[in-house]
């Protein structure tokens, strides 16, 4: 891994539930028990995979070195974590939409 920053998305509606009592907590780990954070070169096609078409989501920038869970790979390159994030490893959120198109192109510098 190049970089201590993974990401996240999830709806921005949803923001407020999934993070309280200091835990990120979204549908995913209730469901099946884990996380799954993108790298930085994998985000575009995440998001056009699973997200094409829509609005109001945001981006989480997670910053690894802030958690106390092990980070596993899976098969098609994208880390899991076992278990809730703490809120102080999200360093940031952007909000994003789609374009006219349904598609994202999100540039991330990682300088």
């Amino acid at each position: 891994m190049k970089s201590d920053l993974l990401f996240y998305v999830v709806s921005a509606r949803k923001w407020s539930d999934i993070t309280r009592g200091g835990e990120f907590k979204p549908e995913e780990l209730v469901e099946n028990n884990k996380i799954t954070l993108i790298e930085a070169e994998k985000v575009n096609d995440y998001l056009n995979s699973k997200f094409s078409g829509r609005k109001n989501l945001f981006l989480l920038i997670i910053d690894i070195t802030r958690m106390d869970k092990r980070l596993k790979k899976n098969d098609e390159g994208l880390y899991i974590v076992e278990g809730a994030v703490p809120v102080v490893a999200i360093l940031d959120k952007i909000r994003l939409d789609s374009n006219k198109e349904g598609k994202f192109d999100i540039q991330i510098d990682q300088n």
